[in-house]
């Protein structure tokens, strides 16, 4: 009975994982600032409140 070994290509191993490794940092990078976009789109679009001059805080009114 013959024992059949494979030999590893080194140099193929080492090119797919520098490209698989800077797939990663690129979607990390990418998910970061997608991110922030949405943050700030929905800061946007989010209505903020008018403040009127004459409304009265109930804190501030006293019972007399």
């Amino acid at each position: 009975m013959k024992l059949i070994t494979l030999d590893i290509n080194w140099p193929v191993l080492i090119i797919v994982g520098a490209l698989l490794f800077a797939l990663v940092i690129f979607l990390i990078a990418r998910n970061r600032k997608d991110k922030k976009n949405l943050e700030h789109k929905l800061n946007e679009d989010y209505p903020k409140p008018k403040e009127d001059e004459h409304t009265t805080d109930p804190d501030d009114v006293k019972n007399n």
